[in-house]
């Protein structure tokens, strides 16, 4: 099985590149999986979260066997976050799965950045909306590395 991934500030990518060497499976970005692997080829899928939406799965669902889930975005895990997840996307009988990443304002445009901080600002301090962080960590995909552990 091979992780593909779509990524808009990279965290996802780091994410996805961490995974691959852990796991010592294949990783490709969106672009390179189109012309490298055939169509049905069984994949992990990680895509940022806009919305609660996986960016791409409707795509990745269309094009690959896409046999687990998982979003990356910049709120703290909890239940709710796979909840909305889960309505916002369909993923079949394959799991869900979500990673904390952070937030980079400086690696988007001006309206997504106003839509963010409008959205966001509840859930996190100002600063870290305007400065941005990382939460990419070794440790945070210990459930992705069970789950691929178990995958042929």
């Amino acid at each position: 099985m091979t992780i593909v991934y779509k990524s808009n500030t990279g965290f996802t990518q780091e994410y996805a590149e961490m995974l691959g060497r852990s796991t010592h499976r294949k990783v490709c970005h969106w672009e390179e999986a189109l012309s490298r692997l055939e169509p049905g080829s069984p994949v992990l899928y990680m895509g940022p979260l806009m919305a609660g939406h996986v960016t791409g799965l409707d795509q990745a669902r269309k094009r690959f066997q896409v046999r687990a889930v998982c979003g990356v975005g910049m709120a703290p895990p909890g239940p709710e976050i796979i909840a909305s997840m889960s309505r916002a996307n369909y993923v079949g009988e394959a799991p869900l799965f979500y990673l904390r990443g952070g937030w980079a304002p400086k690696k988007v445009g001006w309206l997504k950045r106003r839509m963010v901080f409008m959205a966001a600002r509840s859930m996190a301090d100002e600063r870290f909306l305007k400065q941005g962080g990382s939460f990419v960590a070794y440790q945070n995909l210990a459930p992705l590395e069970n789950w691929l552990e178990k995958q042929p």
